[in-house]
């Protein structure tokens, strides 16, 4: 049986970029107060007194100055399980509600980032309702498979007929979607779904 290839629908922040982990010190050294962070939910920034709009605001400073999103490393599981899932002959494309700074900002720091680490992939999507670019792209979502670390994005995806899986980095969701602990578990996934050794 010949191995299908797949449309991977990845999420930036949380899934290849340590945000929450560059973030945290950004925003301490801003709001001038030591911050913890915790990753217990999506919204760690409401346990510092931010709402929504300030820490937009804060966000699109950092990118500004190029703190954000230009600089960090991608966490240390990234490289490989992108190469892995590429070598399977899989086409990647990045969906990311990173819109929030503007288009044009976030692209460019976008871009940049993957550049400069090597990473080459079908194509950058911005959206907060993340699966409109099935459409846009042309894709099926039978032949899709997505991952984000927003459990709320997994389940727009699902709701659409993309596969998808929580990506779990600090062991923290507690609900019930399929779920991984990094981008390693979510590549055997891939190749799981791939081959025909997993359904639904």
């Amino acid at each position: 049986m010949s191995k299908r290839t797949l449309d991977v629908l990845v999420d930036i922040d949380g899934v290849l970029y340590p945000f929450p982990e560059v973030f945290t010190p950004y925003a301490s050294d801003q709001l001038g107060r030591h911050l913890e962070l915790d990753t217990t939910r999506w919204e760690f920034y409401e346990e510092w007194g931010l709402d929504y709009a300030g820490f937009v605001e804060l966000v699109t400073q950092g990118v500004d100055e190029r703190r954000l999103w230009w600089e960090g490393a991608p966490y240390a599981d990234v490289p490989g399980a992108i190469e892995r899932i590429q070598r399977g002959g899989h086409r990647i494309h990045l969906v990311t509600a990173r819109d929030i700074t503007g288009i044009e900002a976030a692209l460019a720091a976008t871009n940049h980032w993957l550049a400069e680490h090597g990473f080459v992939v079908e194509s950058v999507n911005l959206a907060q309702d993340k699966p409109r670019v099935l459409a846009q792209l042309g894709l099926d979502p039978a032949g899709c498979v997505a991952v984000d670390d927003g459990p709320h994005h997994v389940l727009a995806w699902e709701g659409a007929g993309v596969v998808a899986m929580v990506l779990d980095r600090w062991g923290t969701y507690r609900g019930d979607h399929r779920a991984a602990r990094d981008l390693d578990g979510f590549a055997d996934f891939v190749e799981r779904i791939a081959d025909g050794s997993w359904s639904a």
